[in-house]
């Protein structure tokens, strides 16, 4: 495998999310990768149930989130990845966070996804699904998934 020069990780902006950040930086310095840190967001629940057009006031509170994701995106970009030229924020719009990173890769040419996990077993594996390992069933390129210890 070649040495990945374009990298997507992700990041809900969690404590276990920050792991993977840095991680993903020590891979990007080590390489000189572009990076681009992603979040994606969900935006149905923004809109009221039965909703069939939107009102200005649900409009504007979109607008509200979205930049609020855009300056703490922004604020990892500072925290983690200062000092790399090629690191770029990117929100992406989806009801499925694990299909929606992966489209997003394919689109930009991603040949690495980093992600955390939280490695929850059994039952609440079970109700609650693994964003991660959906990725790695559709991932158009390798994986890295950092465990989150305790997780």
């Amino acid at each position: 495998m070649a040495i990945s020069q374009n990298i997507l990780v992700a990041t809900d902006f969690s404590d276990g999310a920050r792991l993977g950040l840095e991680k993903a930086a020590q891979l990007a310095r080590a390489v000189d990768a572009r990076v681009t840190v992603c979040h994606v967001l969900d935006p149905s629940p923004m809109a009221p149930v039965g909703a069939k057009g939107k009102t200005a006031e649900q409009i504007a509170h979109a607008k509200d989130v979205e930049a609020a994701i855009h300056e703490a995106l922004r604020e990892v970009i500072e925290e983690h990845f200062a000092g790399l030229e090629r690191a770029k924020t990117a929100l992406v719009m989806s009801p499925n966070a694990a299909l929606g990173l992966c489209h997003y890769a394919e689109k930009e040419g991603a040949d690495l996804i980093v992600l955390s996990t939280h490695g929850r077993t059994g039952l609440s594996h079970l109700l609650i699904g693994s964003v991660a390992e959906r990725v790695v069933r559709h991932a158009p390129c390798p994986v890295l998934t950092v465990r989150v210890p305790g997780g």
